[in-house]
């Protein structure tokens, strides 16, 4: 069989465009740490009679890559996760890489009950926990004139 001329180029070509494909799946997929991907922590939200605890996954986050605010009435979480290799200065070929990494944000919109001014925050062992306290409710006595 007598190969056509030009099909090592079309190949070469196929294989680029495949590469191509291939790092842009990866890209947004998390799997390439770069500013660009973003990834999403997960997040239990639950109520108690006292307030409203939010516990966040963030294995591998300490305080200094961690920015919590309150704007407005919206609870912002964003911080970085570096790259495992990123953090130890270990080099070499993944083969596997399932760990997200990257910029990462949660907003969360609040409630009127909730103090803003009395949440607290603590992280240990990956888990971010934010108890976000309610207000105390007032009750004022009308008096008929």
């Amino acid at each position: 069989m007598k190969a056509r001329k030009g099909i090592g180029k079309d190949l070469s070509s196929f294989h680029e465009r495949g590469n191509r494909l291939f790092e842009d799946v990866l890209s947004h997929s998390g799997l390439v740490c770069n500013e660009a991907v973003s990834w999403y922590p997960r997040v239990d939200v639950y109520e108690m009679e006292e307030g409203f605890v939010v516990k966040a996954e963030l294995p591998g986050i300490t305080d200094r890559d961690l920015e919590i605010k309150v704007e407005d009435n919206i609870l912002v979480l964003k911080g970085y996760r570096m790259l495992y290799s990123e953090a130890t200065k270990r080099t070499g070929l993944y083969h596997r890489l399932e760990c997200s990494c990257g910029f990462f944000q949660r907003s969360f919109l609040l409630p009127d009950t909730v103090d803003k001014e009395r949440i607290k925050a603590t992280i240990k062992d990956g888990v971010l926990t934010l108890v976000l306290p309610k207000k105390e409710v007032r009750v004022t006595q009308i008096s008929i004139e």
